[in-house]
């Protein structure tokens, strides 16, 4: 609507001026025979047709002057198909070529902008949406059995490039400064408790004990004192004494402070720091890794543990807190350091021109072919009115200029033809 009521401001200026040349060349008549008429008159003459020269130049560019069919008149009516042809090829050749495109995109940051709107937009509840729709979509879309068979080779070579000695030694480390080696310490104390406590422990430590006092092969009178106390002790009497001596030794290892317990646990620690310089036990996990990494059940486990994380990822995707507390932060910070590092954004803006000059010239030919194809579908009347909508208004200014300088030139030729 602007461009419309723009181009009719200068059609109507455009006849104004045309009026007011003629209507000043027929007001000088009375006076012509007067120097003064004499230089108005050639100045409101010239003015007059260069005015309608004009108007005659432009109105043949659309339309027959008068709707006279004069020759070289209506001449994109005519030329229509050289009209389209020469702006598909403009497109085509210079509009869309790629070292063009690049030129006109540079320095316009794109990149820059495009994540400080990224970044911006991620506050909005549509954005949020919109990513956790997204992120569950791809996350279904991806199956466990092919990405465990994409991903088995990396892992065999990751498990085949294991240092045994370092990890066994990182492991062991580990273990002692969390204090592993006493927790395990206490749980084989609390097992051994609930083994020596049992009834049927206490009678077998008791026949076990009647049995080799009896087996011993001692004379004089070391025999007769172990055959006295084998008549008085029973097996029951025997289990019963070896339980609660076992019980009472093994709750008092339970205080830090027993000297059996430290040794226990230095000798535990010892042997834990140790490990990566055992030859037999560097073997054993050496083989134990070769075992895994050959192993052709290794898809399926793959598949089967990426089943589960995909059902996991799914399940945090459609959790609205998840999105806002986790994913929302990750990305913002994500971008932000990317912003904070102009390299990187210099490679992604340079990326993003040439990806883009790229497809715009790969396709540039679809674009002329569409360009073409709405053309033809305008009939020829649509075409010379959308035309003349859009360079209508420059053209009615042609007239303009074409009457006022007419009238200028005329005043300077009027001036001479005094002189003269």
């Amino acid at each position: 609507m602007g461009i419309t009521n723009v181009k009719r401001n200068a059609k109507h200026t455009a006849t104004i001026s045309l009026g007011v040349m003629g209507a000043g060349f027929l007001a000088t008549f009375p006076i012509a025979g007067t120097p003064y008429g004499v230089v108005l008159q050639s100045g409101f003459e010239a003015g007059l047709a260069g005015g309608l020269a004009d108007w005659f130049a432009v109105t043949a560019l659309f339309r027959h002057p008068l709707g006279l069919p004069i020759p070289h008149t209506a001449l994109l009516p005519k030329n229509r198909e050289k009209v389209t042809n020469a702006l598909v090829n403009a497109i085509q050749t210079n509009l869309l070529h790629k070292e063009s495109i690049i030129e006109k995109l540079q320095g316009a940051k794109i990149a820059e902008r495009l994540l400080v709107a990224l970044r911006d937009r991620l506050q909005t509840e549509e954005v949020a949406a919109w990513i956790a729709s997204a992120a569950e979509s791809l996350i279904r879309q991806i199956d466990p059995a092919a990405a465990a068979d994409a991903i088995a080779p990396a892992v065999r070579n990751v498990i085949r490039d294991i240092d045994e000695a370092h990890w066994i030694d990182k492991a062991a480390k580990a273990a002692v400064e969390r204090k592993y080696e006493e927790r395990a310490f206490d749980f084989a104390l609390l097992q051994a408790e609930k083994f020596v406590v049992r009834e049927d422990t206490r009678a077998r430590m008791g026949a076990m004990a009647a049995g080799a006092i009896g087996n011993l092969q001692v004379g004089g009178l070391m025999g007769f004192a172990v055959n006295a106390f084998a008549g008085f002790m029973s097996e029951e009497r025997l289990g019963a004494m070896i339980q609660e001596f076992l019980l009472a030794t093994l709750s008092d290892m339970r205080l830090d402070t027993h000297p059996y317990r430290q040794a226990a646990l230095q000798s535990i620690r010892e042997t834990l720091l140790g490990l990566h310089e055992n030859r037999k036990a560097v073997d054993e996990v050496s083989a134990w890794k070769h075992r895994i990494a050959e192993s052709p059940a290794l898809e399926t486990a793959l598949a089967e543990w990426l089943a589960k994380v995909q059902i996991w990822a799914v399940e945090k995707a459609a959790d609205p807190q998840f999105i806002e507390e986790r994913v929302l932060p990750f990305l913002r910070n994500a971008l932000d350091r990317t912003l904070e590092h102009p390299d990187a954004v210099d490679k992604l803006d340079g990326m993003l021109r040439r990806q883009i000059a790229q497809l715009v010239e790969n396709n540039h030919g679809a674009i002329g072919k569409l360009v073409k194809e709405n053309a033809d579908k305008l009939d020829t009347e649509s075409l010379i009115a959308m035309m003349e909508e859009h360079i209508g208004k420059d053209l009615q200014w042609i007239r303009v200029n074409g009457a006022i300088c007419g009238f200028a030139i005329g005043l300077v030729l009027g001036v001479i033809q005094l002189l003269v």
